[in-house]
């Protein structure tokens, strides 16, 4: 009732003073500042700017002051520090009133425009703009396909309003390729009557303004991708329009692979920066390859020459969707692996679910969990039974008794091993842990410190130390307790921290060469972080590496927890909570999932303490430096290893916490 109020009242205080002062600088200034605060909240004008648009005379040499001069809407400016700005519920009220008496939001962004992005643009105000016109805010359904002020502008006024906005800042900023690039976007998605020409037009020209850039090449492949699925029908048409789609994405992919992490920034000879990997290139081949199929069938020649190319494409994205995800609390949308899938279903007529590589077995236990990455694809996967994983057991015994030399083969029947003993800890079927030592020693102390990270983390599972649960003693049990001898010396004197020399061989006496040794675990975790960085970790940048086991109370390969059997867990948790409450969406399953991650209450859901064997960190000395994630030292058979942390510590010298495993290596949560 009150906001209906005073918009009625803003109502007559504009139409009033604009029917008298139809072109006043005041006006004018009140827009811009409407303007900008209803779209981006946090923007402002600095009063010498607000008095460059008010123009002469200025109160520093006898005019009337900026109060007086901005009746009859001084009411509404807020000063503060020299700046000028507009409450954000009053700003949308006013513009939307402002555009109701003809002033409209296309003409004030352009006015704007041209009133403060002259010859030299403050840097602030170059952020707004850049905010008002190409800042994209997160939906229901992701991402929007374009700013607030654009869609606004494209349905209460029309398209090519919208058009000369953002053609007039491309033009008046000229070194910005987000502009043409916004643009190019707005002709193929959003146009009344798409104009792939014109689309493709201003997709080179920004381009031309950023040739290093990954994401602006990715808009020309996104503007063929949809031409060559909207348009191509016959096949001298599907041919020609496939091939150049193909090649803008590889070119994508192309720029992709030579852009650097922010941390390279001041490196010479640095391209293009990037705070991610650019997988566009990839995904949009794999959705070319896609249409293609369905556009000319299994038969053409043309379809069985991307074979080879789709399968290493998949086993890229295979990897890439199971060690990692954009950051701790969201994944891919939905769409993403479901083309991946179909694509590779498509062409190798194999199952992308049934896939037998390292990844692919990793994520078998995914399977039927909401959060798996092939239920949000909307396919239906059963959860493996223990009868599945014996039968892939089985065969990858088969399949490396074969080829005993493989190292690919010993690493995927290891961790098949380890993924039964998680359906069925006491299956028949497991080889004894050390007859999987054995298979792993015969090639430590060949390619030393140059395996994948693959076989560094089997490795490590296999000869992580045994340790006995920590028990916290009930006061009725101290008389059991012993004092501490000389001999006894404290967790500090008895776990040796000393950095790994990662080109030594592991050590052994002559003459026992074939005999059994305990590998360096701090070497071999200094091996698996310089392979992650030698191998993928280009790739994975920037975004969020999900553990892949935890260290639990078992013994043997029972001991390491897959991820899985947390994530169904909280998912029964989350259900029992959900169960008779009015939203029991998959939106807000999610959301509830993903709260019990971020603040930690997974740790604290009894099943999970049950599972997990806690162990205790230390500090290490020296602060991690810019760009770098912070270490800590845990304890494991007598010796300190360094490992990650996934959140930071808190000051503490010495806390309990949970081990797990990524990608990369060890991590404490």
């Amino acid at each position: 009732m009150e906001l209906a109020v005073f918009r009625d009242d803003m109502r007559i205080i504009l139409s009033e003073y604009m029917q008298q002062n139809p072109m006043s600088t005041n006006t004018q200034l009140f827009s811009f500042l409407a303007l900008l605060n209803a779209y981006v909240p946090e923007s402002y004008l600095l009063m010498s700017e607000c008095q460059q648009i008010l123009g002469p005379p200025d109160p520093i040499h006898g005019g009337p002051p900026f109060e007086e001069r901005m009746e009859p809407f001084t009411f509404c400016i807020n000063e503060s520090s020299q700046k000028c700005m507009i409450d954000p519920l009053v700003a949308q009220i006013s513009v939307q009133v402002l555009a109701d008496l003809g002033i409209s939001r296309s003409a004030t962004v352009k006015k704007l425009m041209f009133y403060l992005c002259g010859d030299q643009p403050q840097p602030h105000i170059l952020q707004f703009v850049k905010d008002l016109l190409t800042k994209r805010e997160l939906g229901v359904n992701g991402e929007e396909k374009f700013s607030r002020l654009i869609e606004d502008i494209r349905e209460k006024e029309k398209f090519s309003n919208a058009v000369s906005v953002l053609k007039t800042a491309s033009n008046k900023l000229r070194q910005y390729h987000i502009y043409p690039q916004t643009l190019s976007r707005l002709y193929y998605i959003r146009g009344g009557n798409i104009d792939y020409n014109k689309a493709e037009e201003w997709a080179r020209t920004a381009i031309d303004r950023a040739p290093n850039n990954s994401y602006v090449a990715d808009t020309l492949g996104q503007v063929y991708k949809n031409r060559f699925m909207r348009e191509a029908r016959r096949l001298e048409d599907i041919l020609p329009m496939a091939k150049t789609a193909f090649r803008a994405f590889k070119e994508v992919e192309r720029k992709a692979e030579k852009e650097e992490g922010p941390e390279m920034n001041d490196m010479a000879g640095t391209v293009s920066i990037s705070n991610s990997f650019n997988d566009r290139g990839l995904f949009g081949f794999i959705q070319v390859a896609k249409i293609a199929f369905e556009k000319l069938g299994a038969a053409r020649s043309f379809i069985q020459n991307l074979k080879m190319e789709v399968k290493t494409k998949f086993d890229f994205f295979e990897w890439y969707l199971t060690y990692s995800k954009p950051d701790m609390t969201s994944t891919e949308p939905h769409y993403f692996w479901k083309d991946v899938a179909l694509c590779y279903e498509k062409y190798t007529t194999e199952a992308a679910a049934e896939s037998r590589s390292f990844p692919g077995l990793l994520d078998g236990l995914n399977h039927g969990l909401f959060t798996s990455k092939g239920r949000r694809a909307g396919f239906e996967e059963a959860e493996q039974t223990v009868s599945d994983l014996e039968e892939i057991q089985e065969d990858l015994k088969t399949t490396y008794e074969a080829n005993p030399d493989n190292v690919k083969a010993a690493e995927s029947y290891i961790l098949s091993n380890i993924l039964l003993s998680n359906k069925m800890h006491n299956s028949p079927k497991l080889t004894p842990v050390s007859e999987l030592k054995a298979i792993i020693h015969r090639f430590l102390d060949t390619d030393v410190g140059r395996r994948s990270p693959e076989f560094y983390l089997m490795a490590l599972l296999l000869f992580w130390p045994e340790e006995e649960p920590q028990v916290v003693q009930d006061e009725d049990d101290e008389e059991v307790e012993q004092p501490a001898t000389d001999d006894e010396g404290s967790e500090e004197q008895t776990c040796e921290v000393e950095e790994s020399n990662e080109e030594q061989e592991p050590s052994r006496e002559p003459g026992q060469h074939d005999l059994m040794f305990e590998p360096d675990l701090r070497q071999h975790v200094t091996f698996m972080e310089k392979a992650f960085g030698n191998s993928v970790a280009k790739y994975l940048r920037g975004r969020y590496l999900v553990p892949l086991f935890f260290l639990g109370k078992g013994s043997g390969l029972s001991r390491w927890i897959h991820k899985s059997r947390l994530d169904a867990i909280v998912e029964n948790e989350v259900d029992a909570e959900l169960a008779g409450e009015q939203d029991e969406s998959d939106e807000e399953k999610l959301r509830r999932i993903n709260e019990k991650w971020i603040t930690g209450d997974v740790w604290r859901i009894p099943e999970v303490e049950d599972m997990l064997l806690p162990v205790r960190v230390e500090h290490t000395p020296t602060m991690p430096q810019e760009h770098e994630e912070e270490e800590v030292l845990v304890c494991a058979g007598g010796k300190k290893i360094k490992v990650k942390v996934v959140e930071p510590c808190s000051a503490l010298s010495t806390m309990l916490f949970y081990l797990g495993f990524t990608i990369q290596g060890p991590v404490v949560f």
